[in-house]
């Protein structure tokens, strides 16, 4: 072994001596890329975007990044990234990025009735900055303009501040040395967000562009303390309700991207006021109608409602969920012939899945990652936890990130479907906090190996060797496909056997 080593090492000396001058190129890599809101933890309103194009292209011996853009179609305005500006110095020196091509797409009438014709940037490129490490998540303050959209109420004539997120945790070595992009419109879907405090009956209405989907909404009267002592002397009279607004999101208060919708269920016309945190107070003018009071505001917070009562009843009874407690399939309607009816009937048995009805199960329906984080938690026997939050899954998401189950590896997104690499990964974090997670196996003989992400490969090597989680074929794991609840369930009863 030794004489093997000291040839090595000479060789190596003699390529060395011949070779003074070569250097090896370094790997070029794809990274995950996202628009980031330019304050809070959240996406951009600009982040449609990127949907066609989730990687850059970093080339490392150039120290360039290359990423592209999409045009986007939000509640029917379409348009596209024309200007990008990117923050060379991290003190707020930007720069416009070089363009590598460009796209056109017609914005239609919406807007201002005209239909425009944008150029968009579809493919571009800058210097990555000296303050990018190219380690865990990272953001690169820019500033970018999408013409003709709701973005003009926002910041008029100007550029919307937000940030590049990379996730260098998600990156793939690669030979290319050039980016392909897809110029297609965004693909992606805008949720309308309309929700309702039950307690105050005040409503906040909105869409995905402008606060994350899953935001909910937080309304406290308030009639004592500091803030209540704020808004009295700022409004100037004893008759007036307070509430703080907020739209919330794992426990953060959101920046709204755009303008929401606040509608305050009022008996007659009002005066309304939105109060700093230094006492002064601002008229929020709105429209009376029909018994409500409707406001457009973009800034949550204090809101102080002058004269006028709120009609709002709440509701006096609780609807309480009655889980469904059928431990066979037999019951099941739609499992009689299905494949995994034996595997379902096994994961009702244990309490882990129910029913969506008492007579259908629905196994071809994606799977969420609040239903399979919900479905872990009973594994671990529901231990205790504490949580402000009340939506049903509040606690299983609540004790997941605790243990460090979800997060830190993908955006966790409690209604959207889980891929099957999301699911292993949950599957693979809960069996480390059991002393277990040893077993792997070499997954090179798949095509779509390299498809699986990094902070994933541990974790789909774990699930196959135990046989929770097959190829798709005998070829293909599919690690980027959802998983319908039959397939989950069944990867359940897998893993608890």
């Amino acid at each position: 072994m030794k004489k093997i080593l000291k040839k090595t090492i000479a060789v190596a000396s003699c390529l060395a001596m011949l070779l003074p001058n070569v250097a090896f190129a370094a790997e070029n890599q794809y990274v995950t890329v996202d628009f980031w809101h330019a304050v809070s933890d959240q996406a951009s309103m600009g982040n449609l975007a990127t949907d066609n194009n989730e990687f850059a292209l970093y080339l490392a011996d150039e120290n360039i990044l290359q990423m592209g853009t999409n045009p986007v179609d939000v509640s029917g305005f379409q348009s596209g990234v024309v200007e990008i500006l990117v923050d060379t110095t991290g003190d707020g020196d930007y720069k416009a990025v070089d363009v590598i091509s460009r796209g056109m797409v017609e914005t239609g009438t919406k807007n201002d009735g005209v239909n425009h014709e944008v150029n968009f940037i579809n493919k571009c490129e800058f210097e990555l900055p000296s303050y990018i490490k190219k380690s865990g998540v990272e953001y690169i303050p820019i500033q970018i303009s999408v013409p003709h959209t709701p973005m003009d109420v926002v910041v008029g004539e100007g550029y919307l501040d937000a940030r590049i997120q990379l996730d260098w945790t998600q990156v793939k070595s690669t030979s290319d040395t050039d980016l392909v992009v897809d110029a297609s419109i965004s693909s992606g879907t805008v949720n309308a967000v309309g929700v309702v405090d039950e307690a105050t009956g005040i409503m906040v209405a909105g869409d995905s562009t402008v606060v994350h989907s899953e935001s909910y909404l937080e309304v406290t009267t308030i009639t004592s303390g500091s803030d209540y002592t704020l808004a009295k002397n700022a409004v100037g009279t004893d008759d007036f309700d307070l509430y703080e607004i907020q739209m919330v999101l794992n426990g953060v208060d959101q920046v709204p991207d755009g303008a929401l919708e606040i509608t305050f269920p009022y008996s007659s016309d009002i005066e309304l006021y939105r109060i700093s945190d230094t006492g002064t107070k601002t008229v929020l003018r709105g429209l009376y109608k029909d018994g409500e009071y409707k406001i457009s505001t973009r800034q949550m917070g204090l809101f102080a409602v002058v004269g006028g009562t709120n009609m709002y009843t709440p509701a006096t009874t609780e609807t309480v969920e009655t889980p469904v407690t059928t431990t066979s399939t037999t019951a099941f309607t739609d499992m009689t012939s299905h494949w995994a009816k034996d595997n379902v009937a096994k994961a009702v048995e244990l309490g882990l899945f129910s029913g969506i009805t008492e007579t259908t199960f629905a196994p071809n329906d994606s799977m969420t990652n609040a239903m399979a984080i919900s479905v872990l938690y009973r594994v671990a026997g529901t231990p205790d936890v504490t949580t402000t939050e009340t939506q049903w899954y509040a606690k299983a998401v609540a004790w997941g990130l605790q243990e460090g189950i979800v997060g830190g590896y993908n955006d966790f997104v409690p209604m959207d479907s889980i891929t099957r690499q999301e699911l292993a990964t949950m599957l693979y974090r809960y069996e480390l906090t059991q002393g277990g997670g040893t077993e792997k196996v070499d997954l090179s003989s798949f095509s779509d190996v390299n498809s699986i992400a990094t902070w994933a490969a541990d974790a789909f090597s774990w699930a196959n060797a135990k046989g929770i989680i097959n190829g798709t074929t005998a070829t293909t794991l599919a690690p980027t496909e959802g998983a319908t609840r039959a397939q989950v369930a069944t990867m359940f009863v897998s893993y608890t056997k």
